[in-house]
């Protein structure tokens, strides 16, 4: 798990997003106002992906500058996925692993699956990928919490004091990260979930919609959590839960 207070490489984020949150300057680096016109590119081509691509306009919609340094450029995918763009199909640009890197060039992981976020992140960094932060306006980000890069925020997603959140997790809409907690790398969290005051969470869980962890509880790595289970003390790696209170039904 990666923690608080570890080196990390630039990622833009627009300037509406430091004036709501300054204490996050310096923990997510923002490029330059003279920066050259930056070209977004969305890995991933099914339905994470075109909720990515409107997260990124809802931001646009709300923050004037950022339409003027950064311009949506495309979908990729992921290792040849067949996709399901729709009508944002004309966009798509082919495959990341075929795709040369440029300077201007940044990247969001527009997959919802954690394993395949490990393997975009960890890939796509040793070619000299640099990310995208995606914030939705609505969201809310505690000065005091420490956040890693490449990390989604969706709509009405809070994260409040002294929690310490990884690189690459996916946090889909009204998701609620309480004081003093934890939590790696690559998490998928569903919708109107709460990860309460204290709790840990490793890497590359999949908590589905409205999934609760009390207060302490902690998980280890590669859990699946059914939709609406409430964990009261937790579980290692490898497990998947369901139920009030969770318990393990069968290993991942």
């Amino acid at each position: 798990m990666v923690l608080a207070n570890r080196k990390m490489s630039p990622t833009w984020l627009p300037s509406c997003f430091h004036k709501k949150h300054p204490g996050l300057q310096g923990k997510i680096l923002c490029l330059p106002e003279a920066a050259d016109m930056q070209r977004l590119k969305i890995i991933g081509n099914s339905g994470a992906a075109r909720e990515c691509y409107w997260l990124f306009q809802d931001m646009c919609a709300a923050d004037a500058s950022l339409k003027t340094r950064c311009r949506f450029h495309g979908f990729l995918s992921w290792r040849n996925y067949s996709g399901d763009l729709k009508k944002l199909q004309n966009m798509f640009l082919g495959d990341a692993l075929d795709y040369s890197i440029n300077d201007e060039d940044i990247f969001v992981i527009g997959i919802g699956n954690p394993n395949l976020r490990e393997d975009v992140y960890v890939t796509m960094k040793s070619r000299g990928a640099s990310f995208f932060t995606l914030c939705h306006p609505l969201a809310d980000i505690n000065p005091d919490s420490n956040v890693g890069e490449a990390n989604i925020f969706q709509r009405n997603s809070t994260v409040f004091c002294d929690v310490s959140l990884g690189n690459a997790n996916y946090l889909n809409g009204a998701v609620n990260l309480s004081h003093d907690a934890t939590v790696g790398d690559y998490n998928f969290v569903g919708p109107f979930s709460l990860i309460l005051g204290n709790c840990s969470v490793g890497s590359r869980n999949l908590l589905a919609a409205r999934t609760t962890l009390l207060p302490g509880a902690r998980i280890g790595d590669d859990n699946i959590i059914a939709p609406s289970s409430v964990i009261y003390k937790g579980c290692r790696n490898n497990c998947r839960l369901a139920g009030n209170p969770a318990l393990t039904i069968g290993t991942v």
